[in-house]
């Protein structure tokens, strides 16, 4: 008999991705989505599958998604963003695990398998990026800060073999306003802690990212989407290191964005009135 398990997903306006992943959750105890605001029909979709449904300010991811775990009834949690959707295969992978296995460990590493310009990417450093996603609720939080919140486990983590599937980018455009976003987030995550870059710097990165992604991780072998995405994970190095560079030259703009993000920051500490700060956020990091 498959043991109990919450799944737990935050979202803002996800009516576009969020039935795709909700509807294969029927092997879960429950499901719980954290919300800061959506508009459209995110809510309607959710509360259709008997999901649980709860409102927070959007401070951070990491913050928000630990909300959802304190929300969570069972001892073991299934964290999923909006746009992944679990295989046929990786549930009965997870509603086979024994007393046994579960036993001999507190997380669960899952590979993730991500569909970009028509097919699924199986190189180029994008799979088997493996990532703890099912693991004990009393062993494990998110951590990190502006980019790339990650699950902390205490205690052995097993790896799972069938795949998540992650459904990122709706187009190139939407993979460019990503890249924009996340590397000005880095930036100013290596700025607080005293980090510096040069064009040089940036330039090296660069070329290093193109040659790992295409040749080493073998990203040629998914044909022009596996070259498409190393040539953009170039330019996402490139972008990183060099807006670094630029907050170190203009003391201006980087006074200012380290205001946004510690204003951000701290929403919930001091109750802040805004619940659209992601939002916020985005607009003046663009």
């Amino acid at each position: 008999m498959p043991f109990p398990i919450s799944v737990c997903i935050i979202t803002l306006n996800e009516e576009d991705n969020l039935e795709k992943c909700i509807s294969k959750l029927g092997f879960a105890s429950e499901i719980i989505i954290v919300d800061s605001g959506s508009n459209d029909r995110t809510l309607e979709i959710a509360r259709s599958y008997k999901a649980k449904v709860s409102f927070r300010p959007f401070d951070n991811y990491v913050n928000q998604k630990n909300y959802a775990l304190t929300l969570a009834q069972n001892d073991w949690v299934l964290a999923l963003d909006a746009d992944e959707v679990p295989s046929e295969e990786l549930i009965q992978e997870i509603i086979s695990l024994t007393e046994e296995d579960r036993k001999n460990a507190n997380g669960f590493a899952i590979p993730r398998m991500t569909y970009y310009l028509g097919q699924w990417i199986r190189h180029g450093g994008w799979y088997p990026n493996r990532q703890v996603r099912l693991f004990r609720r009393d062993q494990g939080r998110f951590a990190g800060f502006l980019v790339h919140e990650t699950v902390q486990i205490s205690g052995h983590i097993r790896e799972l073999k069938k795949p998540l599937y992650h459904f990122s980018y709706k187009s190139l455009s939407d993979h460019l306003i990503f890249i924009n976003h996340y590397s000005t987030l880095f930036a100013i995550e290596k700025f607080k802690q005293g980090k510096r870059s040069g064009l040089t710097k940036a330039i090296g990165k660069s070329l290093f990212k193109l040659i790992w992604m295409y040749i080493f991780r073998l990203g040629f072998l998914d044909g022009k989407p596996g070259l498409v995405i190393a040539i953009l994970g170039s330019y996402y190095n490139f972008l990183k290191y060099t807006k670094l560079f630029e907050l170190e030259r203009d003391k201006e703009l980087a006074s200012s964005l380290l205001v946004v993000v510690d204003s951000i920051h701290d929403i919930e500490s001091k109750k802040a009135p805004n619940k659209n700060g992601d939002q916020v956020y985005i607009r003046e990091l663009s």
